[in-house]
Order: C-alpha cells, then sequence, then structure tokens
C-alpha cells in the first residue's frame, strides 16, 4: 500500500527502516513539471535506454524494475509538491500508475512525500 507522508516526514528514519528491513531504497526527487518528475524517476532508477518520458513506459520500466542482488526495492518519491501544485492531474496519474505497480509486485514498496 503506498504511504504518503507530508511536510514532517523523516526521510532519513525511513531509510533507516527500509535498509533495516532488507530492502534496497531509491529516493527519486520531485520535480517542477511532469517531464522533470519523469526524468527524475529515470536518472535515479537508471531506468533502460528505451524509457519515453511517459507515464506508459514508467509502469513497464517500474515492472521490470529489479535489484541485482534480489532485495525488495522501497521507491521513496520525495518532494512531490512541486508537481502536485503546477500541474495535479500529471501528479494524480503518477500516483495511479506507483500504486498500480506497488499492487502488482509483492517485492516493491512506494512511499511519497509532499512537502
Amino acid at each position: 500500500m503506498t504511504r504518503r507522508l507530508g511536510i514532517g516526514a523523516d526521510l532519513d528514519a525511513l531509510v533507516r527502516r527500509a535498509h533495516a528491513a532488507g530492502r534496497v531504497v531509491h529516493v527519486v526527487e520531485g520535480g517542477e513539471d511532469k517531464r522533470a518528475t519523469l526524468e527524475s524517476f529515470r536518472a535515479t532508477l537508471a531506468l533502460p535506454d528505451w524509457f519515453g518520458h511517459n507515464l506508459d513506459a514508467l509502469m513497464d520500466s517500474l515492472r521490470d524494475l529489479q535489484d541485482a542482488d534480489g532485495r525488495p526495492i522501497c521507491v521513496v518519491w520525495d518532494d512531490a509538491h512541486a508537481l502536485r501544485e503546477q500541474d495535479p492531474r500529471a501528479f494524480r496519474a503518477i500516483v495511479s500508475v506507483l500504486e498500480d505497480v506497488e499492487r502488482e509486485r509483492d517485492d516493491l514498496q512506494v512511499t511519497i512525500i509532499v512537502r
């Protein structure tokens, strides 16, 4: 279940808990717009060259995302506030993709920090 945290979220504590649970953690910094946000996901998660900077590509890439050591994955989308304010529709669409993929995968945990 995707967790949403607000202004007071303690990113360091979140990362420590995920590591203690054996998860690899990827912190994706929020972008000012949809394109910048998708680029942040691409760069942080080292998504493949075919990544097309659209929601379908994000979904496909997250479905295929693996840790080299087989550990479960924690994706933290930090500072998602700017996109939520600038483009609420794009924000909701990305949240929907993250929630859908998380439901499909037992080894993926998603946290969204809106601050």
